[in-house]
């Protein structure tokens, strides 16, 4: 009985040690939104072959380029002159980078192109709601339902839409019960003044039940209301009727605080819907295949990204980039030689070609946004031509005005200023060419199934899924409520997705560097200590001389002292050195460690005095017989203090983090917290980075274990 117990206390021990362990293994393979699950979970969506994504489909650009260079960001334009034909589903959900995928399109109802006849009668019978562009209808319905539904802040927000609408039937409350106030005052007839305030008080009471009507609309599925919902408010606001057809003084009061503002509520949802209702009925067409995608490998992508660069055959500077550098991180590596190009052709500095840059970027989205074809006066490098052009069209701009004043200003110090700015928008325009390409082709998947005019599709960084289109307008495919796509995995998609977090995590630092780092201070630090600690000890336990006890005492007495105590001092004698940032910042001061040196000492007092003896007879010296003889002897006790010393070293973190500054130094404690910030903690790649941080220590001491145990066992024994 006596030993179920203590066999049962032991396993409950180990479980309890290795339960930390476990979860940081089990977490490291879960995706973002599994780590905060409650309760808490042992397995992953990563295991499994079969994911549901959720999606929704956006209106509009969405922004997906992430960590370009600074040299790319200051060429960067922010506006496209070319037709956006793409269909953009974002992502909201846990990215994913592999597989295959499928979007469910069929039965989805679509058109390529509104006929414009059609479209321009029946704007035509729309009225008090002019706010949005009619020349284009697919621009039209896009700016409709930016606006109503898709944009940033859409009108009918739910939230925003009902605290908005009570807010509207609260002031319309006060209006009436301000009115009643001048009555009295105001009307002298009396049968109008009766019928008036009669008619006040039941629109009080139709707004108060208008008011409890739109409560349920608060809570829902959705953060913006659905179209039946919105269907719904309709009919109910249609129900009141607050038009008053009587006449008297305070009628226009009346009307600017209540039915004007009603009327015009009632406005704009029977715009909304009139439009929605136009849109779907002029989408004829069925689609009736799903759109079915596979993800293809690096080489793959890497052959598509040299057909598609074949375009720009004739650029003799793209041309030595990668003959250069290869095709790896092309768009930075040809901002760079465009820089080194321009500024060694024209002989500017590299603050004036940054300050030129940012200029030429924002006068070149000036253009864009309107409509100007900057390419045709630029062919011959005519950039007077552009400038006469744009000085009849932009005379309002305050961004072109401070372009001319700040090339003017430029033309006194660089005498082909003109040349130089035409060069740079042509030069801009290749780079933001050169980065689409690049970022197309390594976000490409492969087509397996799928309606004719869907001409390409990507998936950018595992959060949007971009559709290509050919010929349909993606607007007439944003309609049909798509909530979620299918991803299978294959087995070894399935073990790439397991171990996703650990490449993330080995990707987002250097943490090769910091290996090398970790154990180049960890080793070192050890072989000196050992070295080190094995004479004081030795002499300590061998040999005889004066105070030997007391300076020992001393020693320990060190042991005392906390280490975060020293460490001011000792940063302020490192930075005298001159240390900081570099390896003998790390590494001289942990050289030496009393507690290695008292292990030692305390396991050398256990050795045969008889050993001395003999090899003093045979001529042994002090030196010979400590590597000779107690170190052998030893084994066991020096390994457990190298096993101590390169974890603490392995593990060091605050000293690290005060005495460098740069990744070159840096170890991988401090690399851990890379995935910690103000905005939160990234904790499945942060448990990665742990996992195959401590790696190496744990394979370290399963090797020594037996050294480890025996050595602690035997210190301080006669």
């Amino acid at each position: 009985m006596k030993k179920l117990i203590i066999y049962l206390l032991l396993s409950f021990g180990f479980v309890v040690m290795i339960l930390p362990f476990a979860w940081m293994l089990v977490t490291s393979f879960k995706l973002p939104s599994e780590v905060q699950e409650w309760p808490p979970k042992w397995y992953s969506k990563n295991f499994f072959t079969h994911r549901e994504v959720k999606v929704n489909v956006k209106l509009g650009a969405v922004k997906t380029v992430k960590g370009i260079s600074l040299s790319e960001a200051l060429s960067f334009t922010s506006s496209s002159d070319e037709e956006n034909n793409t269909l953009n589903i974002v992502v909201d959900d846990d990215p994913f980078y592999r597989g295959t995928l499928v979007i469910n399109t069929m039965g989805f109802n679509y058109i390529e192109y509104a006929d414009r006849n059609s479209f321009n009668e029946w704007i035509n019978e729309l009225n008090n709601f002019n706010d949005f562009p009619t020349d284009n209808p697919e621009k039209f319905f896009e700016s409709v339902f930016l606006f109503f539904k898709s944009g940033p802040n859409p009108y009918f927000q739910r939230l925003n839409y009902n605290s908005s609408l009570n807010s509207k039937i609260d002031n319309a409350l006060n209006g009436i019960q301000l009115i009643r106030n001048f009555i009295e005052r105001r009307i002298t007839d009396e049968i109008e003044k009766e019928k008036f305030s009669k008619f006040l008080e039941e629109k009080e009471k139709e707004l108060k039940e208008l008011k409890d009507s739109i409560v349920k609309f608060k809570a829902g599925k959705f953060l913006v209301l659905t179209d039946d919902e919105i269907y719904e408010i309709y009919n109910i606001l249609k129900k009141y009727d607050f038009a008053y057809e009587g006449n008297n003084p305070l009628l226009s009061v009346y009307n600017s605080k209540v039915l004007n503002v009603f009327k015009d509520e009632i406005q704009k949802v029977e715009f909304y819907l009139k439009t929605l209702e136009y849109f779907k009925n002029i989408q004829t067409k069925n689609i009736d295949k799903p759109i079915i995608v596979k993800s293809i490998s690096e080489n793959e992508k890497l052959e598509l990204l040299k057909n598609s660069l074949q375009k720009f055959s004739d650029l003799q500077l793209l041309k030595e980039v990668i003959d250069n550098y290869g095709y790896e991180n092309i768009p930075e590596n040809f901002s760079k030689s465009i820089d080194t190009y321009l500024k060694e052709k024209y002989n500017i500095t590299t603050s004036q070609l940054i300050d030129l840059k940012g200029l030429i970027v924002s006068f070149k989205n000036v253009l864009i946004d309107n409509d100007i074809d900057f390419k045709k006066f630029l062919q011959n490098g005519n950039l007077n031509d552009l400038l006469i052009y744009t000085d009849s069209i932009l005379t309002d701009s305050n961004t072109y005005k401070i372009f001319k004043s700040k090339l003017n200003s430029y033309s006194k110090d660089i005498k082909e200023i003109n040349k130089l700015v035409s060069d740079l928008m042509i030069y801009s325009d290749y780079l933001d060419q050169v980065r689409k390409v690049y970022n197309d082709s390594l976000n490409a998947w492969k087509i397996e199934k799928a309606p004719e005019f869907v001409k390409a599709v990507r998936v950018k960084n595992g959060e949007v899924i971009e559709i290509e289109l050919d010929g349909v307008s993606p607007v007439y495919l944003s309609d049909d409520n798509l909530e979620k796509v299918d991803l299978t995995f294959s087995f070894g998609e399935t073990l790439a997705n397991i171990f996703q977090n650990y490449v993330d995590a080995w990707k987002s630092a250097p943490f090769g560097r910091y290996y090398i780092n970790t154990v180049l201070v960890a080793s070192l630090t050890t072989i000196f200590e050992v070295i080190i600690a094995s004479m004081a000890a030795y002499a300590f336990s061998w040999m005889i001389f004066p105070g030997r006890n007391f300076i020992f005492g001393l020693f320990l007495a060190t042991m005392m002292v906390p280490g975060e105590v020293l460490l001011v001092p000792n940063f302020i004698t490192i930075s005298k050195f001159g240390w900081i940032d570099t390896y003998y910042a790390l590494i001289v001061p942990w050289v030496v460690s009393v507690f290695a040196i008292f292990l030692m000492r305390q396991h050398f007092l256990t050795i045969p005095r008889e050993l001395f003896d003999a090899a003093k007879i045979d001529g042994c010296s002090h030196w010979r017989f400590l590597w000779q003889i107690v170190v052998p002897l030893s084994k066991p006790v020096i390994i457990t203090g190298s096993l101590l010393k390169f974890v603490g070293s392995w593990n060091a973190f605050l000293w690290v983090l005060i005495v460098t500054n740069s990744d070159k130094y840096r170890t991988l404690p401090v690399g851990l917290q890379n995935f910690s910030s103000d905005v939160g903690t990234m904790f499945n790649q942060l448990m990665a980075a742990a996992t195959f941080s401590i790696l190496p220590v744990i394979i370290l001491f399963l090797f020594t274990q037996k050294y480890f145990i025996r050595g602690i066992a035997r210190t301080g024994l006669k």
